[in-house]
């Protein structure tokens, strides 16, 4: 694997040299955090041959063993950015390292065979050089859900482009979803085996060491090897009695009024017990906003409140932390 450095900053292929020396250090796993977006951050043991298993699980479905390069363009402190390099190294492509910016391929003009963004990172990019999207041949999204705009956006362009579904501790994406295929479920890869608790689905592994591994995702089973994925339970709010899923509620702003920077969220409420409510960036703030989502949603999942503010906070990855976008209006 040769490294080729395109990253001004020096921050990130510093944290790479430093992966790769740890990875090659003898010792028998790596110590990992999690993102933090969905509770509190925690530092978990990763044992390598799980992470070499998982590589050539996305190795075989995908066919790195016919690529030459892939970039790297996200922090390489997250398992995701991390899984890249022990890809690279398993299959000996050139690993590309950019600084992590919104736009990873602005000054890049040669092909790509394999990359992994976040959600943003594919906005910017279509955004502001659209033209560059097609210098990639396969591109994973990971970090935060795909919406259904961004899906749309991606057909017209020539890379393959799947949305991965996984975490921390399934060491990396278990699962895909083609995005060039209208209503694509995600599909495992792998031996992954999958089942539902509460409609939360349960994944197993041989391979990666995992025996009914119980999530908080809300999925709409097909079947043990597919599922549409439909938000996760730990943000359920309970209003009135109501359940609603506000991930489902966001997609549908989302796909009416072509707008992203904002989430549904909840406050504690007398006689609701919660209440929903909009938490969006201040250049969302018009005077109709708020009629426009009522005319979209249902009564029920009506936002009692309206707040914007500077920016939501984000983790590292790009991922929108609602625990702590809550907070800064709380």
């Amino acid at each position: 694997m040769q490294l080729i450095n395109l990253d001004s900053s020096k921050t990130n292929i510093l944290n790479v040299i430093n992966f790769i020396l740890q990875w090659n250090n003898g010792k028998d796993s790596i110590n990992q955090q999690t993102s933090g977006s969905t509770g509190k951050a925690k530092t978990i043991k990763l044992p390598k041959w799980k992470m070499q298993n998982s590589a050539e699980m996305t190795g075989e479905e995908l066919g790195l063993y016919k690529m030459k390069n892939a970039l790297i363009c996200m922090n390489s402190n997250y398992i995701g950015s991390k899984m890249m390099i022990v890809r690279a190294l398993r299959y000996n492509l050139d690993l590309i390292v950019t600084e992590v910016t919104s736009n990873p391929l602005k000054n890049i003009d040669f092909p790509i065979d394999f990359a992994a963004m976040v959600p943003f990172q594919v906005e910017e990019i279509i955004r502001q050089n659209p033209e560059k999207l097609n210098l990639i041949g396969t591109l994973i999204i990971g970090g935060a859900s795909v919406s259904t705009q961004l899906e749309q956006k991606l057909k017209k362009f020539n890379c393959i482009a799947y949305s991965t579904f996984g975490m921390t501790e399934t060491v990396s994406h278990i699962a895909l979803k083609d995005l060039k295929i209208e209503n694509s479920p995600f599909r495992v890869i792998g031996n992954t085996v999958l089942s539902v608790q509460n409609d939360c689905l349960v994944i197993s592994n041989e391979n990666l060491g995992i025996e009914k591994l119980k999530t908080n995702d809300i999925v709409e089973l097909i079947d043990e090897k597919s599922f549409f994925w439909k938000g996760r339970a730990d943000f359920i709010i309970n209003s009135g009695g109501v359940k609603i899923n506000p991930e489902v509620v966001e997609e549908k702003i989302k796909n009416a009024l072509l707008i992203n920077n904002f989430v549904i969220s909840s406050l504690p409420d007398d006689k609701l017990g919660n209440a929903v409510i909009f938490i969006g960036e201040e250049d969302l703030k018009t005077n109709d906003l708020q009629k426009k989502i009522e005319g979209i949603v249902d009564v029920y999942e009506r936002p009692k409140t309206y707040y914007f503010i500077p920016s939501l906070v984000r983790t590292a990855s790009g991922k929108i932390n609602r625990l702590q976008t809550l907070k800064t209006i709380r």
